[in-house]
């Protein structure tokens, strides 16, 4: 298993946009974890979902946490803000 630094409200995709929202129903360093399915505003596709999360790690409403490098349903790649923080 992979450890990788989480998604959250806010961080960024890799050609400019961020991710716009959170259902983990959990904070992690102040901001809201996101999960595959939540909305993320793409600076090249506009609005998009994240496609990916962690099996291994559900947030509260059971679906998985985005992780840094998971994909966008554009195919862009989510980038963390917290590249010093990993979890598995």
């Amino acid at each position: 298993m992979t450890s990788r630094s989480p998604i959250r409200q806010g961080d960024a995709l890799e050609n400019g946009g961020e991710v716009t929202t959170a259902s983990s129903g959990m904070t992690f360093m102040g901001r809201l974890l996101a999960c595959r399915g939540d909305e993320a505003l793409c600076a090249l596709h506009g609005k998009t979902t994240i496609a990916e999360g962690a099996a291994s790690f559900p947030g509260k409403t059971g679906q998985p946490v985005a992780m840094h490098r998971h994909l966008c349903a554009c195919g862009c790649r989510l980038i963390s803000s917290l590249l010093n923080v990993s979890i598995a």
